[in-house]
């Protein structure tokens, strides 16, 4: 686990802020200029220094958490900045020589300020761009009342193979400071092999009863016949099930390979792009399996699901698609909670209709989520079918609506086995989970939910994060956690303001039977070894299988000095297993 006193690590790139005046007092033309005192990364003693005379050097870059404070209390005036208002400008002409958009640019470039002398993640606040008209970017910095005596200011940005100076103002109005704009510039280094930075556009969720698009068995959506190996079935998304002709940015699937003829995986991706090489659902011959899939639709509305090997028919059923704007429903990402588990009277909700046990063939047991998230409309879910008795499916649906014949979850006799849903809630707040034969228990943790307020979706199609696998990599062992950032330029996503990603986590080569439990990165109330009571993958010895996990980005937390959060966690209960994650799409604060 990474322990560092503060949050601010050192990176390849930096902007340098030159020319940054001294604030004076309008009356106070004679008077010396003030001295700048900072605290900047590797030094840690702070400096005291004319910046009239020398440029001062604000870390950027890679992490978010890079910055210097900026004091204007020195020893020499004892100046605050009690009252005062801020105003940070680039200049639009030199945005436009940048070679980015204004736009990109307004969400590559992160300030933090921090009135107060907290550890970073306690007090700081992220200021927004705002793109004028004319192209430039401005921020405010509203004035601070409490016993201010400087600003903790953190300029990140995305790596770049080539640098650029972007030049500005800073503005300070207020009763001690001279309003007249001071000249800076950025120079704006960068670092060549980085991956593009990824610029989707924000959206929405928009959940539906689950429907059948795609069903290579009997014609549904193609036609009848197994998919080749080295073949792919295209799938239509845009007018079909609710969804609108235009405007669909990406789409929920429950995809299930059924009759294989070879092992073999299945990639789902946006049709007309190149396809990637991460795997969305693998399988041995013979087995049926499903995995959700959160993918970006392509520019004609039809997704790619490519068969690598023998034939199989795919079955692909919809649960919600993404909308650009605010014309559906938001993300709030929470740790998970196991909210129904039939093994156990403590956890999950009796009735005197239905006590706790296992669900029998042909019957519902209901999940109350009004309980918890009262305002949810839809939720995910890990549903986990575990001492199946026999073959069967489990159906997720809202309470109240008719079941539709749409699986999320099958298994065979004897077999432990979870999928990712996400599924609408009922209008009595609840969720029925049906199982079609024999008898089952199931667990349910809830992993976030989509309501009027919270975070909107991003979709970027598979980019690898993890893969233990390659060089210098290590294996997961026995009651051992892994971190790791899936938010960072290096895979082309930005650091900061990411609450949430989608991912499909792949075990691979493990050594026995276990499970993998994904979370955010421990906070002062959940330190390693405290192992998670959930399962996000369950697998057998040497079994290769992924399944779709939807994790918070943990804001970082200051806890007795330490610094905790900023990453992801996966934990494994037994043996040794290779890891693999990859990211589908984040969610991001507006």
């Amino acid at each position: 686990m990474r322990k560092t006193k503060r949050a601010l690590a050192a990176t390849a790139g930096a902007f340098v802020l030159l020319g940054l005046l001294p604030l004076q007092s309008a009356a106070a033309d004679t008077a010396p200029p003030a001295k700048l005192w900072t605290f900047c990364i590797n030094d840690w003693s702070g400096s005291l220094f004319d910046p009239a005379e020398k440029p001062v050097a604000v870390p950027g870059g890679e992490d978010a958490g890079s910055g210097c404070w900026l004091n204007f209390r020195s020893s020499d005036d004892g100046k605050t900045w009690a009252g005062a208002d801020l105003e940070l400008t680039l200049a639009a002409e030199s945005v436009a020589a940048s070679g980015y958009t204004p736009q990109q640019l307004a969400r590559m470039l992160l300030v933090r300020t921090n009135y107060s002398a907290t550890e970073a993640g306690e007090d700081w606040t992220a200021r927004h761009w705002t793109v004028t008209p004319e192209g430039a970017l401005t921020l405010t910095i509203p004035n601070c009342t409490n016993n201010c005596t400087g600003v903790f200011l953190q300029v990140s940005g995305a790596p770049r193979e080539r640098g650029a100076v972007l030049k500005g103002l800073l503005k300070a109005t207020g009763p001690a400071y001279d309003p007249a704009p001071l000249p800076l510039s950025f120079d704006y280094f960068g670092r060549a092999g980085t991956q593009p930075v990824t610029f989707g556009t924000p959206g929405t969720f928009v959940p539906v009863t689950p429907s059948r698009l795609l069903d290579t068995r009997n014609g549904t959506g193609a036609p009848v016949g197994k998919v080749g190996g080295g073949r792919s079935a295209n799938v239509r998304i845009a007018g079909r099930a609710g969804a609108p002709a235009q405007g669909v940015t990406a789409v929920v699937l429950n995809v299930t390979a059924t009759n294989p003829t070879m092992d073999s995986h299945v990639i789902a991706y946006p049709h007309g792009s190149a396809r990637p090489t991460a795997s969305n659902l693998n399988f041995t011959a013979g087995q049926t399996i499903s995995n959700q899939v959160t993918v970006p639709v392509g520019a004609d509305g039809t997704v790619d699901l490519y068969n690598n090997a023998g034939s199989a028919d795919l079955i692909a059923d919809i649960s919600g698609y993404y909308v650009a704007g605010d014309g559906g429903q938001r993300y709030t990402s929470v740790s998970p909670k196991r909210l129904l588990d039939t093994r156990s009277p403590w956890i999950t909700p009796s009735t005197p209709a239905r006590p706790f046990g296992p669900v029998g063939g042909g019957r519902t047991i209901s999940l109350d989520v009004s309980k918890t998230h009262p305002d949810a409309k839809a939720v995910t879910l890990n549903v986990t079918a575990t001492n199946p008795t026999m073959d069967s499916h489990v159906i997720a649906y809202p309470h109240g609506s008719a079941r539709p014949t749409a699986s999320n979850l099958n298994f065979t006799a004897g077999q432990t086995i979870p999928n990712q849903v996400t599924v609408p809630v009922g209008a009595d707040g609840t969720v029925d989970l049906y199982n079609n034969a024999g008898t089952v228990d199931l667990i349910a943790d809830i992993s976030g939910y989509y309501s009027a307020t919270g975070s909107r979706f991003v979709p970027t199609g598979p980019t690898r994060v993890l893969d233990t696998r390659q060089a210098g990599g290590k294996r997961l062992g026995e009651h051992e956690e892994l971190y790791f950032q899936p938010n960072s330029w290096k895979f082309g996503l930005p650091p900061f303001g990411v609450t949430g990603v989608t991912m499909n986590v792949t075990a691979t080569g493990g050594t026995s039977d276990s499970h993998l439990s994904v979370f955010p990165e421990p906070s002062c109330y959940h330190f390693p070894g405290m192992w998670p009571e959930y399962s996000n993958l369950n697998f057998t010895a040497g079994q290769t299988i992924p399944n779709a996990v939807t994790s918070a980005v943990p804001i970082l937390n200051s806890c007795g000095g330490n610094t905790w959060g900023d990453s992801v966690g996966i934990y494994n209960h037994s043996g040794t297993v290779d890891v693999i994650a990859d990211v589908s799409g984040y969610f991001t604060q507006d």
